[in-house]
């Protein structure tokens, strides 16, 4: 009696080098999220799939998960982290590189070219930089504070106009890695966020992938996608 082996296409989530290792989208109704600082409300979050946990690895400031949603105005992200610094999320040790045209051929790759991705914005603390050297130098222009509320202390969330990213009504898609330390030394996510050209990263989309649907149950498609 032959065995049937079903290769389940969610399994394609592993590890891919040089790949987006997953996609997600969560669409929300228009300012159904509210990020106003003291609210410290986070069951309109509910039902919105968050990027895989991270392990605790024992950083002063360690990311657990992160969430990314969108309406027609703004982008929202969520983190959850296993620690944070007494600067909670104002903490310049807290950032997330966005790729917004999806290249690492542009866009700041870190000092010593680490990145996964090549950032065209940033965010630090509650601030957004848009990026303005050549690749491995240090060169980013202000562009705008996010609005956020950071309590409980390790439950931080955030939201901003979509233009902020570029465009009257911001990216489609974007590719992006969030880090504790320029250097490799803190926290990455993913972890692969580090691994230069061969390393992975995680990618938002606006509009729901194709099929997503069959995966019903977990709520997200794998991409596996190589860079440009």
């Amino acid at each position: 009696m032959k065995t049937k082996i079903a290769i389940l296409p969610f399994l394609l989530t592993a590890t891919v080098h040089g790949s987006s290792l997953l996609t997600l989208s969560n669409p929300a109704a228009d300012n159904a999220i509210n990020t106003g600082g003291g609210n410290n409300i986070r069951s309109d979050w509910d039902g919105l799939t968050a990027y895989p946990a991270d392990a605790n690895e024992a950083h002063a400031v360690d990311f657990h998960t992160i969430t990314v949603a969108h309406d027609s105005l703004k982008f929202y992200i969520r983190q959850i982290m296993n620690a944070t610094n007494a600067g909670g999320f104002l903490s310049g040790d807290q950032m997330i590189i966005f790729d917004t045209d999806q290249s690492r051929a542009t866009g700041y790759r870190g000092a010593g070219d680490t990145f996964s991705v090549g950032g065209e914005y940033m965010l630090q603390g509650a601030s957004i930089f848009q990026y303005t050297g050549t690749g491995t130098d240090w060169g980013w222009n202000y562009v705008t504070a996010a609005s956020y509320d950071d309590f409980p202390i390790n439950d931080h969330e955030l939201s901003f106009t979509r233009s902020t990213l570029g465009g009257t009504n911001g990216p489609v898609a974007f590719d992006f890695i969030a880090i504790t330390d320029f250097w490799g030394a803190g926290d990455v996510y993913p972890d692969g966020g580090h691994g230069g050209a061969g390393g992975g990263y995680y990618t938002y989309s606006t509009i729901p992938e194709p099929g997503a649907a069959l995966l019903g149950g977990i709520g997200m498609l794998a991409l596996l996608r190589r860079r440009k």
